[in-house]
């Protein structure tokens, strides 16, 4: 493909917060040029994101899968992103892919809800209570966190973003998992606190901004549904450790802070520590192993960068991981596995700095 080519975008469930975020960092990607942004109802979608410059108007479902698939019969390729809340990407893709037929290879699709993260229908089933809307499915997405498996994401036209909190937990875990420097006979405690978009745009009582500001509290203490994608991330580690994941709400609006308490298999230095994170994340431009000090949300905020430091203390790791829950946790990632699978720069279109003051 010239390098002056752009690919046309489908963006399903356009009214979100999430694809407000996804269109405008496709604003200033490269390739990319959304032409498609349907809505479950008529909606104006300037009015639903006055940030965004010239947004064309809301389409019904139908229309765009027509059209997308009406390129993709043309030997066009299209790249359609699931932007909509969990459960409804499993029922819009089996409709698109029956009316694709032979033509889904010409369509990439991202989805950035839960729906095709988990690569079994049993544990989809006991994680969110309900059985899987498209099991055939189920397993033919590639789970797309580019730091830890970014060489399996080229070339994969079927790409699940994972979960915000769950992109911490992992970048917080998985390289010591990997060194086997953790002792998986011993909890392994992690600490969230997310912002208040990470619950969208739709209003509700215990997770409305008024009744955030000025306010710390826990929720889901019996057990987070993305702590099942770092058990999957080490499924195939010796031992299996107890995961305990408690998430906060936080008074503010973006951002995740997340703190990791993990026990220690074997005397482990800060400096090996560090090491072993460095050397897990050299190649990943978007992941900062900091040499000294603890990360920060602001430095974070507005950028697909994950800061990330380390401390040892009395037979336990701790892992700090402050990420923006939008981006890195969210679209940014999902458009940096779009560039992988697309055989394109890994950081094309994607901010590495953040805002510094929000």
């Amino acid at each position: 493909m010239s390098h002056d080519t752009t690919i046309p975008v489908a963006v399903f469930g356009s009214g979100g917060m999430l694809a407000g975020e996804l269109l405008r960092l496709c604003a200033s990607h490269p390739r990319l040029t959304p032409r498609w942004l349907a809505t479950r109802e008529p909606l104006a979608l300037a009015g639903a994101h006055p940030h965004l410059a010239e947004l064309g108007s809301g389409m019904e479902i139908e229309s765009v899968l027509d059209a997308v698939a009406s390129l993709a019969h043309s030997n066009e390729q299209v790249v359609a992103f699931f932007a909509m809340p969990h459960g409804e990407s499993s029922k819009i893709w089996p409709r698109l892919r029956a009316t694709l037929a032979s033509a889904a290879s010409r369509v990439c699709v991202v989805d950035l809800a839960a729906d095709y993260r988990i690569a079994s229908a049993d544990v989809y089933e006991k994680t969110y209570n309900e059985r899987h809307p498209d099991p055939s499915e189920v397993g033919r997405f590639c789970y797309a966190l580019p730091e830890l498996a970014a060489e399996p994401l080229q070339g994969k036209s079927r790409l699940a973003a994972p979960g915000c909190f769950a992109t911490a937990l992992q970048l917080a875990a998985v390289p010591a998992a990997r060194a086997g420097i953790l002792d998986t006979n011993r909890p392994w405690i992690f600490n969230g606190v997310t912002g208040s978009s990470g619950s969208g745009n739709q209003l509700r009582a215990n997770t409305h901004h008024p009744f955030r500001e000025g306010n710390l509290y826990a929720y889901a203490a019996q057990g987070h549904r993305h702590e099942v994608e770092l058990l999957q991330a080490i499924a195939n580690n010796p031992g299996r450790a107890d995961v305990h994941f408690i998430a906060h709400s936080g008074p503010f609006v973006r951002g995740i802070h997340m703190t990791a308490a993990l026990p220690l298999v074997k005397n482990t230095t800060v400096e090996d520590a560090r090491s072993i994170f460095q050397n897990c994340y050299k190649n990943a431009p978007f992941a900062r192993v900091l040499a000294s000090g603890l990360p920060e949300l602001r430095h974070v905020i507005g950028s697909n960068r994950a800061d990330i430091a380390v401390s040892v203390r009395g037979g336990v790791l701790s892992v700090f991981v402050v990420i923006d829950n939008l981006i890195k946790g969210a679209v940014g990632q999902a458009l940096q596995a779009l560039n992988l699978s697309m055989g394109w720069p890994e950081t094309l279109g994607l901010p590495r700095a953040g805002m510094g003051v929000v």
